[in-house]
């Protein structure tokens, strides 16, 4: 016991319900890009208004409550830290938290106005006129955090196994290309257009419609950025 009161006990601590609600969030995270939005595309229109009605509110209960935990705990291990990390942790955690914002303020309210609308559905009643959009920006938002996600685990884990020092010049590259970024997936919501493939400027879900298009851009995003907190010097 007398080691769970030192800063490393506390730390240790912190990091292992970091790493139990993080797996827990990014889990579903995948879930819901790679298996029940393909599930979606092949469903008739009963199993995915079952699924919608009971399956998609239990997972985006552990998903948004998940993000909160692993939130809290990466700020206390911050916060332990006192600052003065690799320029890793502050680009890991600057997507951690894009993603966190996502999670609350774009995916969580939208996917809740597409689920009463598909109850509504099935209780005789007509479908909400705001589903449709609502639908589309949760999606993209749900696509930009798979997209932040492959870059976030690489720069968490680097932070500890291959870290770089600290510079500012490149950490605020990293950073205009990650709001640039996010940008583009917040724009239906800060801009309350209705029509997502008519976007005049962001918005726009390609290249990452597809689980492959977004696998091959998290991976190119990371290798950016690596390149950024790499060579820059």
């Amino acid at each position: 016991m007398e080691l769970v009161s030192t800063t490393a006990g506390y730390e240790m601590l912190l990091r292992w319900g970091h790493l139990l609600a993080g797996i827990t969030w990014i889990g579903l995270l995948y879930y819901f890009n790679l298996v029940q939005g393909e599930f979606f595309k092949e469903a008739d229109a009963a199993a995915k208004s079952d699924v919608i009605q009971k399956l998609v509110p239990r997972a985006l209960s552990w998903f948004r409550w998940g993000a909160v935990v692993t939130l809290l705990t990466g700020l206390g291990m911050l916060g332990i830290r006192g600052g003065g990390g690799s320029i890793d942790i502050y680009v890991g955690s600057l997507l951690g938290i894009m993603m966190f914002t996502n999670v609350w303020l774009i995916i969580y309210p939208n996917q809740k106005i597409v689920i009463a609308s598909t109850t509504q559905v099935a209780n005789g009643g007509e479908a909400l006129p705001e589903a449709a959009e609502a639908l589309a920006a949760a999606g993209l938002a749900s696509r930009t955090n798979a997209l932040f996600s492959v870059p976030m685990l690489y720069f968490m884990g680097a932070s500890s196994h291959f870290p770089h020092s600290f510079n500012l010049f490149a950490f605020l590259i990293a950073v205009l290309i990650i709001l640039a970024l996010e940008y583009n997936g917040a724009y239906p919501v800060l801009k309350n257009i209705k029509a997502l493939q008519k976007l005049p400027a962001g918005g726009k879900m390609t290249p990452y419609a597809s689980i492959k298009g977004v696998i091959h851009c998290g991976l190119g995003l990371t290798i950016v950025l690596f390149v950024i907190v790499h060579y820059i010097k």
